[in-house]
């Protein structure tokens, strides 16, 4: 038997170095992305404190050069020698890069009596001024403005950041490339070579032995991987062994199950007819609107047939157990008279369940199948308004059973002219939109729906809840488009305009709604029980 060792020259289907692409380059990634964030971060507070530094220092020097001017001019204020008050603050600033202007005035003649200013503007962000008062016996005589700039230790600051920057980048490359290979030789070839490996096996060679390269969580899958090929192994010989046994009796076997293996057949066919009506009817469904309704109607569909369909899947499965009992007596050669008699009348019983099962089903897929025309067509016809409502709160129902919540109904019959698909989008919209919105942070809650006749012969469809309610703010603008307080939580901001549009557009009617904090909500419906001529395209 050869064999097949999980190393560095297990082949590769798609292209890449030791693994697919993707693997490797996500490893890679992420390693980067790690040791670039740490180095950003480090470089922000480094830039951060050094400009810090800067301006301390710079405040500190300012306080300590205005101190020393202010002694200084003492005796030159008070002599008036401006001459040598001149050449003093030349000689303690002029070759300071730090000092921008120094301005001494007399306070005797409001007026400067010594300045010095650097050539060129310097920058204002950067430029801090302090002034100190020059007192002599006592007396305040005059006062010095200093104003410095921090831009030599900014300068300072950024040749360091920048050796620094430089020094962490080569220590980055270095980082990641050692990195890397430690994640190759511990993780990523040993991945790769299990992978091959697997594919291997996937194809069906089972004859190529897996040996783990160490003692770790992949060298464990390589056993697991070992374990089921040679389980494999015993399954297919065992099979292979029991195969000329069966065949022998398999053509017996097909004629004394050939008519239930037909009813069997009818009622998959049935069952299969049922599903691909369903999904017929999904597929239509292009709109999004639409589509969600599709949903809707499918849940409420699933939910009724679970019955007849689970009944129908318990005999199947009887049946097929039935069966291999059968098998297993045959293979034994234990098969007796009786026990076929006893086999033919149980499966005769459970084709029996089975169909009146299935002909249920099919009943209730008929039954659905006016409203899923409604709800994916905007086809006008004459209804009934509580078949109509009674309609939508099937396929609604799945939704609020997952919930504490509950829904109640008052409904007045109305015979209308009008169009029920869309009518029931708007109903659904509303119960829907509370569901979402309403009970936030409750426990309990109902949503009211009713309908009437006005005396005016409007006919008017209240959705009312006792939910949290809704501010001034929210309430003027619940029919904006895209407008949500739940983005991403349920609520797509489009439910309650579509309402509106059908409501004002198709039904020719109105939708009004009056909310406050902790009051609830309704929305009231007004439409005419004759709907409007559509305009012609």
């Amino acid at each position: 038997m050869p064999h097949s060792s999980l190393d560095a020259h297990a082949p590769q289907r798609q292209g890449g170095w030791l693994l697919p692409v993707s693997v490797r380059w996500i490893t890679l990634l992420a390693v980067l992305i790690g040791l670039v964030a740490a180095a950003a971060l480090s470089f922000a507070l480094e830039h951060y404190f050094s400009e810090e530094r800067a301006r301390q220092d710079l405040s500190r020097d300012l306080a300590r050069t205005t101190r020393v001017l202010t002694l200084t001019m003492q005796g030159q204020l008070w002599d008036y020698a401006r001459d040598e008050a001149e050449a003093t603050v030349r000689a303690l600033v002029a070759d300071d890069p730090r000092v921008v202007s120094v301005t001494v005035f007399d306070s005797a003649a409001q007026r400067p009596f010594v300045e010095y200013a650097v050539a060129g503007e310097a920058d204002v962000a950067s430029v801090l001024g302090q002034s100190g008062d020059i007192v002599a016996n006592g007396e305040v005589i005059g006062r010095v403005a200093v104003r410095m700039t921090s831009a030599p230790y900014l300068a300072l600051a950024r040749a360091t950041v920048e050796r620094s920057m430089l020094a962490t980048a080569a220590m980055l490359v270095i980082g990641g490339v050692l990195i890397m290979g430690f994640l190759q030789r511990r993780l990523l070839r040993p991945m790769a070579a299990l992978t091959g490996a697997a594919r291997i096996l996937s194809e069906g060679n089972l004859n190529r032995e897996i040996h783990p390269l160490r003692d770790d969580e992949v060298g464990r899958v390589a056993v697991a991987l070992e374990n089921m090929r040679v389980a494999l192994l015993h399954a297919f010989d065992e099979l292979h062994a029991k195969n000329d046994e069966l065949t022998a009796h398999a053509a017996l076997l097909e004629q004394r199950v050939a008519g239930r293996t037909e009813a069997l057949s009818r009622a998959n066919e049935e069952l299969r007819g049922a599903l691909e009506a369903l999904k017929s009817t999904q597929s239509g469904l292009i709109e999004a609107e639409k589509l969600a309704s599709l949903g809707r109607l499918v849940a409420g569909v699933a939910h009724e047939l679970n019955t007849p369909l689970g009944n129908a899947l318990t005999v199947v499965t009887t049946l097929e157990d039935l069966l291999a009992g059968l098998e297993a007596r045959i293979a034994s050669n234990t098969l007796r008279r009786s026990d076929l008699q006893t086999h033919v009348e149980e499966a005769r019983e459970g084709q029996d369940i089975l169909q009146r099962n299935v002909m249920r089903a099919a009943d209730l897929v008929r039954g659905f199948k006016q409203l899923a025309i409604d709800q994916t067509t905007d086809m006008r016809r004459s209804f009934g308004l509580v078949e109509v409502v009674n309609e939508i709160l099937i396929t609604v129902r799945p939704s609020f059973n997952r919930t504490p919540f509950r829904i109640e109904t008052d409904l007045q019959d109305v015979t209308m002219d009008s169009y029920p698909g869309p009518l029931g989008q708007v109903l659904t919209n509303l119960l829907l939109n509370a569901l979402t919105h309403a009970f936030s942070g409750r426990d309990t809650g109902c949503v009211a729906i009713s309908t009437r006749l006005l005396d005016d012969g409007q006919v008017c469809l209240v959705c009312r809840d006792d939910g949290v309610g809704m501010s001034p703010e929210v309430l003027q603008r619940i029919f904006e488009p895209f407008f949500t307080t739940r983005f991403g939580q349920g609520g797509s901001g489009l439910g309650l305009h579509i309402a509106r549009n059908i409501v004002v557009g198709l039904l020719g009617g109105a939708i009004e709604v009056s909310s406050a904090p902790g009051q609830g909500t309704v929305f009231r419906v007004t439409i005419p029980p004759v709907a409007p001529a559509r305009p012609v395209s």
